[in-house]
């Protein structure tokens, strides 16, 4: 008899608008990296693509509409403070424009150039992410 293995499938977007990325700020209360600087992002819902989760996470979680190109960065697996196994997948979006309006999960955003990461208490993996990203 085989276990059943459950995965939580989560996707970050890396939002660009003209030449700077988003960083959005994590409330205290947030299970997985309280208080850090991070990318709009979330779990994928039955039946979603993973674009479509990404472009319904980015608008609950900023306002923000993205247009329809997306570029793959990377993907990663990391196990949840509550002990499922995720799959995560990052990509970089445009969003259209850049007035933001955060939700309830985030107290703080900013527009920044992609060097400025450094000065950012930010999730470490993500830093990598950018540096694929925009690595020439």
């Amino acid at each position: 008899m085989s276990e059943k293995h459950e995965h939580v499938v989560v996707i970050t977007g890396i939002v660009k608008f003209k030449d700077k990325i988003l960083l959005l700020k994590r409330n205290s209360k947030m299970e997985m990296h309280p208080n850090k600087w991070s990318f709009p992002g979330g779990k994928v819902i039955s039946g979603e693509t993973l674009f479509q989760a990404l472009q319904r996470e980015i608008k609950e979680e900023t306002n923000l509409e993205i247009e329809d190109t997306k570029r793959y960065i990377s993907d990663y697996t990391f196990t949840r403070p509550s002990g499922k196994n995720t799959i995560g997948f990052c990509f970089l979006v445009n969003a259209k424009n850049n007035k933001v309006k955060l939700s309830k999960e985030f107290t703080d955003f900013s527009w920044i150039s992609p060097e400025e990461i450094e000065n950012y208490n930010i999730i470490p993996y993500l830093k990598d992410e950018v540096k694929k990203a925009f690595s020439t």
